[in-house]
């Protein structure tokens, strides 16, 4: 049984083909932003930028010692430094992440048309472990800065709200695709929804009676 029955005014080939285009721009877009990451001739240059931010945001109470002079702030970084390098292979993970989210909006759009479930599969795939990987970052970004987030409590309410769109927007297709195999094999699905109805009204009387 279908979760959804249409998305908002439009069917639900229209409002999956939609979320298919929306999230190809979306990972065209972030995979070339991680090629012009990658290509850059100032590569060392742009995450030195980014880390001082981060630093200088993170410590807005160490920018003065004790006696009132400066600290020595962020650290240079240099080609050979761990934390160079870690940020250098996510943006590679996040590249290949970008391409295969590519492909499977791709699939999805031209499944959504056509109506072809296993062309709607790989995006399913990729939007639950999407989830699940955004959940764990968050959580562990969540843990880490505990004492700075009332400060970040904007990015708290996107991340959520970020969390609860990709979830809708799974369901949604899910919805679709439930509905076309329903279609392709109704007496399985009317005989599975039979059995379940009873075995729900013979278990009914163990907590309504």
């Amino acid at each position: 049984m279908a979760a959804f029955e249409s998305c908002c005014c439009c069917s639900l080939r229209a409002g999956s083909a939609f979320i298919g285009f929306l999230g190809l721009v979306l990972s065209v877009g972030g995979g070339a932003l991680c090629l012009l990451l990658v290509t850059a001739e100032d590569l060392v240059g742009i995450l030195q930028a980014a880390y001082n931010t981060y630093y200088y945001l993170e410590n807005p109470n160490k920018l003065y010692g004790p006696n009132g002079t400066e600290t020595a702030g962020p650290r240079d970084l240099e080609l050979a430094d761990p934390t160079l390098m870690y940020v250098e292979w996510v943006i590679l993970a996040t590249l290949l992440y970008m391409f295969a989210a590519s492909v499977s909006n791709s699939l999805l759009i031209i499944g959504s048309i056509r109506e072809a479930t296993w062309m709607m599969l790989p995006w399913m795939v990729v939007q639950w472990l999407t989830i699940l990987l955004t959940i764990a970052i968050f959580g562990l970004v969540l843990w880490q800065e505990l004492v700075a987030m009332p400060r970040y409590w904007w990015a708290v309410m996107f991340m959520v709200a970020v969390v609860i769109l990709m979830v809708l927007a799974f369901v949604l297709v899910l919805s679709l695709y439930q509905a076309i195999k329903e279609r392709e094999a109704p007496e399985f699905y009317q005989g599975a929804e039979l059995v379940h109805r009873h075995i729900w009204l013979s278990q009914k009387g163990k907590y309504f009676d």
